[in-house]
């Protein structure tokens, strides 16, 4: 039986855009949308940093919360950018590699 993660998305995080067509409907989305969709990839980040020294990786802590600080810091400039759609599609696969990450270290952890 394998250990239920915490590590599964939730409902209330965001679909990555991770394709192509996720940067062009990142690009035409309403400002006010861009910055929510901006918190929210920075707020998705800390949970993930939190979530690392479960499965101990404490080291990925910093780096993670660096990453949604950059993200915050620069919101309105992501937001305003032709580069944002980047920006955002980069840190969306950084929130998918970390996801499996953790499920997968975490699902090698078997209840008996």
């Amino acid at each position: 039986m394998r250990v239920h993660t915490q590590f599964n998305r939730s409902p209330s995080m965001p679909k990555l855009p991770l394709s192509p067509s996720g940067k062009r409907s990142f690009s035409t989305i309403p400002a006010d949308q861009k910055l929510a969709l901006i918190s929210s990839y920075s707020e998705t980040l800390r949970k993930l940093a939190r979530s690392t020294e479960a499965v101990g990786r404490a080291d990925m802590l910093p780096k993670l919360i660096q990453v949604a600080d950059g993200l915050d810091s620069m919101a309105t400039a992501i937001a305003e950018t032709e580069a944002g759609a980047e920006v955002m599609a980069r840190t969306a696969r950084l929130i998918r590699a970390t996801e499996g990450m953790l499920a997968s270290m975490s699902s090698s952890s078997i209840v008996h």
